[in-house]
């Protein structure tokens, strides 16, 4: 019978051997009170122990029935409202995945728990001791590889009409201008326009420092000495030409070389100052130029007049079919193994997601999109997910719920009934002691 009672599944926490102990050892004791009772009616004190024995029977078999109940119908007897659990299953389910997608799954929550993680720190962490350039090198050739086998070799004539359509429709003059204006704005973030201006200057301080320098000025000034006989030379020309000819009868090598010493000594300057005037006119150029690119419409439709005679032009569509097999066959070419271009692609790819993963700011920016990305999806996805999960607990056995539930609170459940056995036995002890009192 006790077998039956417990229903054991197959492998029974210690604490149910105790609190089914415990209910059989105040049994016992009720059966031992009863004849001793009998036997010894003049003692009195075996009362209290029969009234803590059978409130204890009583607590002891009301908490199992009540557990019992949770999961399964008691002795096997389908009683009202008992295996409560396995017939409330889809009730349940819903009922969990909701409180899951509620307290866990919140959008702002879990979006706030990502940036917390500090996903770009972990990236670059991850970067710097995992990501080498050997690595990358040896992945580009199969990725290459799975791109080819995708594309073909010729690109069809319908594709090619309609990528020039798209890139037709997408080409207008704000879009163009705009595009234009962030690319600047891009190139002054990163300091380009102060990289473009240094090389400009070391290339005048290279010309300035050659040994042959002087030798290289005297041709041009030679080329504007024999325009003088061009017939078809404007008036302007003819002006610049005879000063020119008179001063090449009284320019002499001092004069060149203090020329190049000014180049060179301007070069040095502007390589040297960043806020030098040529740094701070040329910045302000790029200023005005993303102003006029991002709001004159006259700029909007010189760009767009001109695109859109460019995209047209059916040179351009025969550029983007030789294009095409131009890109299938490098790829092709870098697909077959180690190539320096393999090699090139990596160590570039390998500087460019170092340099960016070495910036806080980078780093920064991808916490951010990790978190944003992160509440979006699950801010789109949400009812998609308790309904997976709606479906996934409803295809559980009854069993296996009971198996589950069983493993997570069954511990629990047992200590209730050796407190409920306990309990029961001081409370009947302590209503007996006050009915012997009363009376």
């Amino acid at each position: 019978m006790c077998d039956k009672i417990e229903n054991t599944p197959h492998k029974k926490p210690p604490v149910r051997h105790w609190a089914l102990g415990l209910l059989l050892l105040s049994v016992a004791t009720w059966g031992v009170t009863l004849w001793l009772q009998k036997v010894h009616p003049d003692w009195s004190w075996v009362s209290y122990l029969k009234a803590f024995a059978e409130a204890a029977c009583i607590g002891g078999l009301a908490d199992w029935f009540a557990i019992t109940a949770l999961f399964r119908h008691p002795l096997g007897v389908p009683l009202p409202h008992t295996a409560i659990l396995p017939s409330k299953q889809a009730q349940l389910a819903r009922g969990v995945a909701n409180f899951i997608g509620t307290n866990f799954l919140d959008a702002q929550m879990v979006g706030e728990q990502v940036r917390k993680y500090q996903v770009g720190e972990r990236v670059a962490d991850y970067a710097q001791t995992h990501i080498t350039v050997a690595m990358i090198q040896e992945r580009v050739p199969a990725v290459l590889q799975a791109v080819i086998e995708k594309i073909p070799q010729t690109a069809p004539e319908a594709w090619l009409q309609a990528g020039q359509k798209s890139l037709m429709d997408y080409a207008t003059g704000e879009r163009l201008g705009s595009g234009a204006g962030k690319l600047i704005q891009w190139a002054q973030n990163e300091h380009t326009d102060r990289w473009l201006i240094n090389r400009l200057a070391q290339a005048l301080y290279d010309f300035c420092s050659g040994q042959d320098a002087a030798e290289r000025v005297r041709p041009w000034l030679s080329e504007l000495i024999r325009k003088a006989n061009d017939e078809n030379a404007t008036w302007w020309d003819k002006i610049k030409t005879s000063m020119t000819g008179q001063a090449v009868d009284w320019l002499d090598d001092w004069l060149i070389e203090k020329a190049l010493a000014g180049g060179k000594s301007l070069a040095e300057r502007v390589l040297a100052d960043e806020a030098h005037p040529i740094h701070l006119w040329f910045s302000a150029q790029c200023i005005d130029w993303q102003r006029q690119l991002n709001d004159r419409a006259e700029v909007h439709d010189w760009l767009y007049k001109n695109a859109q005679a460019g995209l047209s032009h059916p040179m351009f569509a025969e550029w983007l079919g030789k294009m095409w097999q131009r890109i299938h066959a490098w790829l092709g070419e870098m697909s077959v193994g180690n190539t320096p271009q393999v090699q090139f692609i990596a160590q570039t790819l390998h500087d460019a997601l170092s340099h960016q993963l070495a910036q806080p700011l980078r780093r920064a920016q991808l916490t951010d999109a990790a978190a944003h990305i992160s509440a979006r999806v699950l801010d789109t996805q949400q009812e998609t997910v308790r309904a997976w999960m709606t479906t996934q607990l409803n295809a559980w056995s009854k069993e296996r719920l009971n198996d589950a539930l069983e493993e997570g609170i069954g511990n629990d459940l047992q200590y209730i009934r050796i407190n409920g056995t306990l309990i029961g036995g001081l409370i009947g002890l302590g209503l007996y002691t006050l009915s012997v009192w009363l009376m």
